[in-house]
C-alpha cells in the first residue's frame, strides 16, 4: 500500500537471522495487515514481549487513531491480543481476573484467545482456557461474582491457575506469540524510522475515518449529558458560592462524608483547589477537599487504601436527585449532545474534547430551557438548550455566537447514529 513497506530486511535475507519459525498455516487475507517496527521482528527472540507489544500497539492506533472496528483488522491480531491478555490476566490474578475484567466481552476474548492458542501449539494453555470456558458456562452466577481477590475467588479456578502457571513456565506464551507474529507472511515489516509515518497513513486512509468521528464525539458529549453522576456534580458545582465548572472527575476512594462511609471522586473544577464530589441515590454534592497527611506506609490494621487518603471538608454545593433527572430527560429529548457537537462544528471549534457541565434549568414560555458551560478549544461558552433549537453563546458577554434549529439537529443525529452502525 504505501512505498516503504517491505519484506526485505537492510541485509539480504528474508527473515531476521536466528530466529527458528513455527510451522502455522497461510495467514488470513481478511482485515488490515499489522505493521510492526523492523527492531522488533530482530529482536524476537531475545525479546519477544516487544514484538507481541508492537501487535497490541497497531490494534490501538488503528482502533483509537484510524476508528477502524476490531473486525476490520487481520484476525491474527485479534488473536494474539486476547491470547496475550489471556496470559497477562491469569498470570496476575487468576483466572478469576480475567473473567471479571473481560465481562462482556468474555466469549469473544476466548474465542480469539483459543484460536490464537491452536495456532502457536500451546496446549496446556489451550486446556486450562477450555476449562474456564466450560466453567463459566456450567456456572454462570458463581462466574458473576468472580473478582481476581481473595473472597471472590472459586476453588476450581485456582486449580486452573496452577495448571496454567506450570504450562507456561515450561513453554511461555509471550515467546511462541512472537515466533508466530515473526512468521506471518503478510506481516507488514518497516524501518523503524519509517514506522510512525505508516501507521499514521494507514490510520488516515480509513474511508469511514470522519464520519466515525462525528460518532466518537457525541458518543463523548452523550457521556457527560447522560450520566448521574457527571450531570449531578456540574449541577452541585453551578449551586455552589461562588459558581464552578466541572472539568473533570478523578480518582475515587471511600471516604467519610458527613459521618457516613460514602464513594467519594477527586474532582476539578475551573477553581484552583481540588474539590471532592459525591453522587447518590438522592443527591450530587461537592466538598472542599482537605489534602492527606503525608503517611507513605499504611499502619498497622489500616487499610492501604486508606492510607494518605484526603478528608471530606465544608460542602460547597448540591443537587437533587429530581432536577438531575429532569436535565438528563430534557438533555435527551432535546438532543443536547448532538447541538454541542453541531455548534461547536459551525462556530470553527473541534467537539473532540469538549468538556460539558450541566448549569441549570429555567422555565420559558416555550417549555424549559437547559443551560450548559462547554469548554472548548481553551475558550468557554454558554450553551443554551430549547425545545426547539439550541444556542451556542460566547461565555462572558452572552453574546450569540450560532444557533441551530430542530430540523438540523435531527439530520446531525442521523449522520451522528448512522455512522456508529
Amino acid at each position: 500500500m504505501f512505498g516503504f513497506f517491505s519484506r526485505r530486511p537492510k541485509k539480504n535475507s528474508e527473515k531476521p537471522s536466528g530466529i527458528p519459525l513455527p510451522a502455522v498455516g497461510q495467514a488470513s487475507k481478511a482485515g488490515l495487515l499489522v505493521i510492526v517496527p523492523r527492531s522488533t521482528v530482530d529482536k524476537a527472540v531475545e525479546k519477544p514481549f516487544q514484538l507481541v507489544l508492537a501487535v497490541e500497539k497497531f490494534i490501538h492506533a488503528m482502533v483509537f487513531k484510524g476508528l477502524y472496528r476490531h473486525f476490520e483488522i487481520d484476525p491474527k491480531a485479534m488473536q494474539v491480543s486476547h491470547a496475550d491478555q489471556y496470559s497477562a490476566e491469569v498470570n496476575n490474578g487468576g483466572h478469576s481476573q480475567f473473567i471479571h475484567n473481560a465481562d462482556r466481552e468474555f466469549d469473544v476474548m476466548v474465542a480469539n484467545a483459543r484460536a490464537g492458542l491452536i495456532a502457536i501449539g500451546a496446549k496446556g494453555q489451550l486446556a486450562t482456557l477450555e476449562e474456564m470456558s466450560v466453567w463459566v458456562s456450567e456456572h454462570p452466577d458463581e462466574a458473576s461474582e468472580e473478582t481476581g481477590f481473595e473472597g471472590g475467588r472459586d476453588d476450581f479456578l485456582a486449580t486452573l491457575d496452577d495448571a496454567f502457571y506450570g504450562a507456561d513456565e515450561a513453554s511461555p506464551i509471550i515467546d511462541l506469540l512472537a515466533l508466530w507474529i515473526a512468521s506471518w507472511p503478510d506481516l507488514q515489516i518497516v524501518d523503524d524510522d519509517d514506522y510512525d509515518e505508516a501507521i499514521l497513513q494507514l490510520a488516515m486512509a480509513n474511508p469511514l475515518r470522519e464520519s466515525r468521528l462525528l460518532h466518537r464525539s457525541v458518543s463523548e458529549l452523550v457521556g457527560q449529558m447522560f450520566r448521574t453522576r457527571d450531570v449531578g456534580v456540574g449541577l452541585a458545582c453551578a449551586n455552589a458560592l461562588p459558581p464552578e465548572v466541572k472539568l473533570s472527575l478523578g480518582v475515587a476512594r471511600m471516604l467519610d462524608v458527613e459521618g457516613e462511609t460514602q464513594l467519594a471522586f477527586q474532582l476539578r473544577t475551573n477553581a484552583e483547589e481540588l474539590r471532592l464530589c459525591v453522587s447518590t441515590d438522592t443527591h450530587a454534592a461537592v466538598y472542599g477537599y482537605i489534602a492527606p497527611e503525608v503517611r507513605p506506609i499504611a499502619q498497622p490494621g489500616e487499610n492501604i487504601l486508606a492510607a494518605g487518603a484526603p478528608r471530606v471538608g465544608r460542602k460547597l454545593g448540591q443537587a437533587d436527585a429530581q432536577t438531575i433527572a429532569k436535565v438528563i430527560e430534557l438533555a435527551e429529548e432535546y438532543h443536547a449532545p448532538v447541538a454541542v457537537d453541531l455548534l461547536l462544528r459551525k462556530a470553527g471549534f473541534d467537539p473532540t474534547d469538549a468538556v460539558v457541565s450541566a448549569n441549570s434549568v429555567v422555565q420559558n414560555e416555550g417549555g424549559p430551557v437547559v443551560n450548559w458551560v462547554v469548554m472548548a478549544g481553551g475558550h468557554a461558552f454558554l450553551f443554551q438548550s430549547y425545545p426547539d433549537r439550541g444556542v451556542m453563546l460566547r461565555g462572558g458577554n452572552e453574546q450569540s455566537l450560532v444557533e441551530a434549529y430542530r430540523n438540523e439537529l435531527e439530520e446531525h443525529f442521523d449522520l451522528s447514529a448512522a455512522a456508529g452502525e
